[in-house]
């Protein structure tokens, strides 16, 4: 591997860390659905006792939220 992707690939690693981290935690029993980057938002999709949660990480605020999905 070149130079260039192994720092891009190292980047883009601890940005993922650090969404990751600044997200609530997985409870007990929380199953992650699938996990995708869009706008500047990092997203989690879980499920917890028959509810789907929606976690988001926004690199620009630094801040991040979890909502109930309503489907």
């Amino acid at each position: 591997m070149s130079a260039i992707p192994a720092v891009l690939l190292a980047v883009a690693t601890e940005l993922a860390k650090t969404a990751k981290s600044s997200m609530p935690e997985i409870r007990d029993g929380e199953k992650i659905r699938r996990e995708w980057f869009e706008n500047g938002i990092y997203f989690r999709e879980t499920e917890y006792s028959g509810e789907i949660f929606q976690s988001q990480y926004d690199f620009r605020q630094r801040k991040s939220r979890r909502v109930a999905v309503v489907k």
